[in-house]
């Protein structure tokens, strides 16, 4: 089935769906998502562990490299953990050097996070692995629509975002809980 066109992809996702939740081809590729996130995130523990940082440490590199403006509590919103363990990690990260601090000079109350050299060749050895995990996928793809592949991920990130944001917004799913 062919994809929508980008210009109607938010009108879609508000449109009552096509397919119901427990139709066989939803299953099949929540199936393999799942799969697929399970790959993912044990890649990620691997390679955090390959450069010498914790689970957390990793993300929170990973968050610095892809911030312009990263500052100890947009990080520790992102992490969703205290601003005082960020500190606690940073400290740790710094004194690995791979990251620095710098006065923020929009709020002289507050500093600037951003990767060091050696931070930013640990993310290039990173992303080439990571890449190259990709690269040997697609090429074993044959002639697999990347636009629509790429346009797919994006709209279910989309969607899973809207989705969480949705769940955040309300009571349990589950009473009592």
């Amino acid at each position: 089935m062919p994809l929508e066109a980008p210009a109607q992809t938010a009108a879609a996702l508000d449109a009552p769906p096509r397919l119901s939740s427990d139709s066989p081809v939803v299953l099949d590729i929540a199936r393999a998502m799942a799969g697929a996130d399970t790959a993912h995130r044990r890649l990620r523990a691997v390679l955090s562990a390959s450069v010498g940082l914790s689970g957390q440490e990793f993300n929170a590199v990973m968050l610095i490299e892809q911030g312009e403006h990263t500052t100890p509590k947009l990080l520790a919103q992102s992490l969703d953990i205290t601003t005082g363990a960020v500190t606690a990690m940073t400290d740790r990260l710094v004194s690995a050097g791979l990251i620095e601090r710098s006065p923020n000079p929009d709020d002289r109350r507050s500093l600037l996070l951003h990767l060091s050299d050696e931070g930013a060749r640990a993310c290039t050895v990173i992303y080439e692995q990571y890449t190259a995990a990709l690269a040997r996928v697609l090429d074993a793809s044959g002639d697999l629509d990347t636009a629509a592949m790429t346009a797919f991920l994006e709209r279910t990130e989309r969607e899973l975002d809207r989705t969480a944001d949705a769940i955040e917004a309300t009571p349990a799913l589950l009473p009592g809980r």
